[in-house]
């Protein structure tokens, strides 16, 4: 307790010291207060603060991954869907139409071909058939099986996979292979094309 003396009145005050600065104002100070964090507390704050960003940019980068292998199986059901359609439309190359329109997909790409090598046996003739256009799987993005064919034949739209007409399901199987997440791309033998999250 605090004991002041001012014009013979005593002020007590538990826990600050009087300043007068006039008879009207009355100033306290606390003599007992704190200021700032202890050692214990901002090490108890910066070990969960990493903890939580450990945690979200562990879920962002799987989460990253997972996008890709979506993307890669969109974009290669798009390609299939392409090649369907040239070949229902009857486009030509070079002012023919070929054989078909196909798919040829390896275990880190695949290309959109024209079969225009006139052999009528439904596959992919390297350097012989017509290559429209070649993509990459993205970075630990691999397809199987690796190695398959799927031709769309005029004017029906026919489908061959692998030199074999198609008359069940055809599943290519994207696996990202640092996280082992798997997307589907699959053709049904009445040339509906879709991407699933299970076989």
């Amino acid at each position: 307790m605090i004991t002041r003396h001012y014009n013979n009145e005593v002020i007590k005050n538990k826990f600050c010291f009087a300043k007068f600065i006039n008879v009207t104002m009355l100033k306290c100070y606390n003599t007992k207060t704190k200021t700032g964090f202890t050692l214990i507390e901002l090490v108890i704050v910066i070990s969960i603060t990493a903890l939580i960003s450990g945690m979200v940019f562990a879920n962002m980068r799987s989460g990253g991954r997972s996008v890709n292998i979506n993307s890669d199986a969109e974009k290669l059901a798009g390609i299939v869907k392409q090649a369907q359609m040239m070949s229902l439309s009857g486009q030509q190359i070079g002012g023919v139409r070929p054989d078909g329109f196909g798919v040829y997909i390896t275990t880190d790409s695949y290309k959109l071909f024209a079969d225009t090598y006139q052999s009528f046996n439904h596959l992919y003739t390297d350097g012989q058939d017509t290559v429209i256009q070649s993509f990459d799987f993205t970075q630990y993005v691999e397809a199987g099986p690796t190695g398959t064919t799927i031709i769309f034949t005029p004017p029906q739209g026919t489908i061959y996979v692998d030199g074999v007409l198609l008359t069940t399901n055809q599943l290519i199987t994207l696996t990202q292979t640092e996280e082992n997440l798997n997307a589907y791309v699959r053709v049904n033998a009445y040339g509906e094309v879709d991407v699933r999250k299970s076989p």
